[in-house]
Order: C-alpha cells, then sequence, then structure tokens
C-alpha cells in the first residue's frame, strides 16, 4: 500500500433482517390464496354459468280458452276465488275449480288442453319454457278431484312431457290421448292413444295404448286393465240373478198376469251359457214390463267410449212394431243416467221382429226372429252423453212377449 492511500474496504453482501423476510413470506401466502381463491370462484362461475344455461326458464302462461257454466279461479297464495273468465292467463300456481254442470278447456304454452268437467279442481304447478336449454321446460299440474280429459299435441323437437300429480300418485305424458278421474276410490287414467308413465312409490309403471291404470287410495297398490272394463256384475248370468233386482210395472187400473223371469241355459246356434228368460202370456191384453234392474253409479265423465252390448233373441210378440205408443217391445235395454249439467236422462233401446200394423219404433231395431244377434251402442254419441250411469234395466215389455239375453255388458273406462 502506498503511503497516502486509505484502506480499501470489503463491500459485505446484502443481508435480509428476519422481520423483512416474514413479511415476505406473508406476502406470498396471500397472493397464492388469492390465486387460489380466484381460481375457485372461476370455477363457480363456470359451474354457475353451465347450471344458467341449462336451467334458466321463463314462465309461459296457460290461457282458458273455454268457460261454460260457473268457473272459479284462485289466484296463487290467495284465500279466496273469483269467477273466471274466457280467454283469461291462468299463471303458476293458480289454479281453477268446476262447479257441478260447469266445464272448461286449459290450454297450455305447447298446445295441450285440459278439457275440465264438471266438479273437477285443476292447479298449475310449473309451466315454463327453457331459456337455452329444450330441458329446462317444465308442465307441472294437479288434479285434485273430478275429471279431465288430456290431449297432448305433436311437437317439433320436444324434450318434456306433461306431468300430472293427483293424490294418489303423479303419471307423466307423451303426444296422445288421455283421461283422468280421481275420486274417493283412487285414480284412473285411460290411455287412448299414446304412452303413460306412473310413479307409484319407488316404481314406475308404463302405460301403453288401449291400457289404463288405477291408483289405490293407499297409494302403494295399483292395477292395469284394458281400457274398457265391464262395469256391470254378473251380467253373463252365471249366478243366477244375483247382483239384479227384480222390476215389474203394469197398468194399475187394468189387472193381467205377471210376467216370468228366469234364467235358463242358452239353446241355439252362438247362445249364450246362461241367458235371462222374460215372457209373458196376457188374458187381458194389458201392458206389462218384466226383467230386472242394476245400480251402478259409475262416473263415466270425459269417457270416449260408454257402450252397452249384449246378446239376445227375441222368439214371440203379441203387438206389432214398438206397440201402440212405440215404447212396447218385446225386449229391451234402457239405461238411466245423468250428463255433465246433472241433469236426469234415459236411454232405452227395444228390439222387434216384424211391423204388420206399421206401428212406432222410433226407439227400435228390427231383428231376425229366433235367431241370435248381438248388439252394441256408444253412448257417447248421444247429444248429451252420460256423466254418470246410474242404472241399466232389460226387460220384455208390450201384452205377449218371449225373449231371451245374455253377455250384458256395460264397457267404460
Amino acid at each position: 500500500m502506498s503511503r497516502g492511500t486509505a484502506p480499501r474496504r470489503l463491500v459485505q453482501p446484502w443481508r435480509m433482517e428476519p422481520n423483512e423476510r416474514a413479511m415476505q413470506l406473508v406476502a406470498w401466502g396471500v397472493l397464492v390464496i388469492a390465486f387460489g381463491v380466484w381460481i375457485v370462484l372461476a370455477i363457480a362461475g363456470v359451474r354457475w354459468a353451465s347450471t344458467f344455461l341449462q336451467t334458466a326458464a321463463a314462465p309461459a302462461p296457460s290461457t282458458l280458452e273455454r268457460v261454460a257454466g260457473i268457473v272459479l279461479y284462485r289466484e296463487a297464495a290467495q284465500p279466496t276465488e273469483s269467477s273466471a273468465r274466457q280467454g283469461m292467463r291462468v299463471y303458476e300456481q293458480d289454479e281453477i275449480g268446476t262447479s257441478g254442470g260447469s266445464s272448461a278447456v286449459l290450454r297450455t304454452f305447447d298446445g295441450a288442453a285440459f278439457e275440465v268437467f264438471p266438479d273437477a279442481r285443476l292447479q298449475v304447478n310449473a309451466s315454463r319454457i327453457g331459456r337455452f336449454n329444450p330441458a329446462a321446460t317444465r308442465a307441472v299440474f294437479t288434479l285434485a278431484a273430478g275429471a279431465v280429459r288430456l290431449t297432448v299435441p305433436n311437437m317439433a323437437n320436444k324434450a318434456h312431457t306433461v306431468n300430472v300429480l293427483t293424490p294418489h300418485g303423479a303419471a307423466a305424458f307423451v303426444p296422445g290421448e288421455y283421461t283422468l278421474r280421481v275420486g274417493p276410490e283412487g285414480t284412473r287414467i285411460s290411455v287412448w292413444q299414446g304412452r303413460s308413465a306412473a310413479a307409484i312409490e319407488d316404481q314406475i309403471v308404463e302405460i301403453e295404448d288401449g291400457e289404463k291404470i288405477t291408483l289405490h287410495p293407499d297409494r302403494k297398490t295399483y292395477a292395469v286393465t284394458a281400457v274398457l272394463e265391464n262395469a256391470l256384475r254378473n251380467g253373463d248370468f252365471s249366478n243366477g240373478t244375483e247382483d239384479w233386482q227384480v222390476w215389474e210395472d203394469g197398468e194399475p187400473e187394468r189387472p193381467d198376469v205377471p210376467g216370468r223371469r228366469a234364467v235358463v241355459p242358452g239353446e241355439g246356434t252362438g247362445a249364450p251359457r246362461q241367458v235371462l228368460r222374460v215372457s209373458r202370456t196376457s188374458v187381458v191384453d194389458a201392458h206389462n214390463e218384466t226383467g230386472l234392474t242394476q245400480t251402478v253409479n259409475r262416473d263415466v265423465s270425459g269417457s270416449r267410449q260408454v257402450v252397452i252390448a249384449a246378446r239376445f233373441r227375441v222368439d214371440l210378440a203379441s203387438l206389432s212394431g214398438g206397440g201402440y205408443s212405440g215404447s212396447e217391445y218385446p225386449l229391451m235395454v234402457r239405461v238411466h243416467y245423468r250428463d255433465n249439467r246433472g241433469a236426469d236422462r234415459i236411454w232405452v233401446q227395444g228390439f222387434y221382429y216384424s211391423n204388420p200394423e206399421n206401428r212406432p219404433v222410433r226407439d227400435g231395431q228390427r231383428v231376425e226372429r229366433g235367431v241370435w244377434t248381438d248388439f252394441s251402442f256408444d253412448l257417447t254419441q248421444l247429444g248429451t252423453p252420460p256423466a254418470l250411469v246410474e242404472a241399466v234395466q232389460v226387460f220384455g215389455a208390450g201384452h205377449t212377449f218371449d225373449a231371451m239375453m245374455g253377455d250384458v255388458r256395460l264397457l267404460v273406462d
């Protein structure tokens, strides 16, 4: 070292103080946590967006297309009801109810139609269209009581079903035609065309064309049958006159011999195994009606078919055609029923084999004498079809007559 030169100082490397190191670690930790939170939020946002796109739906109200009689409307969560009007909108959680003799048609956003019959109550649970995903579209209704006829049209790219809840179970419906009834005995769902799937506890039961399912009140048991079943008991007379009541009506002011009724083996080609024979040989040519009657009391609101059918043979009649007033045939079928307005009505059909005196036959059908003949008639074809079948009568009428009938059926859904 030369004289006069200051000694050189060594530079020490930078050293972090303990406090500074701790603060840096905290800062990095905060950054890592923030980044993690951002990742979580980003994933949640993506999922939320995906869920939103999958489930977003817009309300789609239904419309009352027809209102006949007294139809009541209850807005969601409101305690009181008001009169429904044709053309009004029905939203989610709203409900409509029909009184006796009244009816309505509720048209949904997808063109499905609920024809609501008297004494029924229908609620809209969900009615919405998916904004981005067709699978988010929902159509859910509750039938609390009464009968409806449901028509579900075909739709292009239709990704949803119409769902109906009842007190006894639920069912989904694809395009087709159906009748649903809710009563104390359970829920009946008839598939006229299409297919339905009913949920009973933890199982799904499919019902095809021409089938009917009955959901019992216990919500556990059910029965699948043909859509049309025989509502008459012992209509083949295999148990004699069991389930039938003896019935006779004569002229009170002209005493005459009574008619006779007996269950006998069928005779001749095409005869049923057992038949009811009604006969009478009049002494003074007084009017008489002799036969059997059965009380039915079957709700048939919304039915597409209510068929009365039988096989019969007419052997003897002293009166031409339908007698003096067109109401005396050697063999007759009579159905007592109520229409949708609650009015009592009677449908009658008589059978005769000759009419040389050209008597009235307005309710008669000419048949071949002594030949077994099949007959059926759909009561829904009447101008005022039945809503409730009360009773069925089979009998002979007139002065002197002899006829037989078997396989009597009342086919209803």
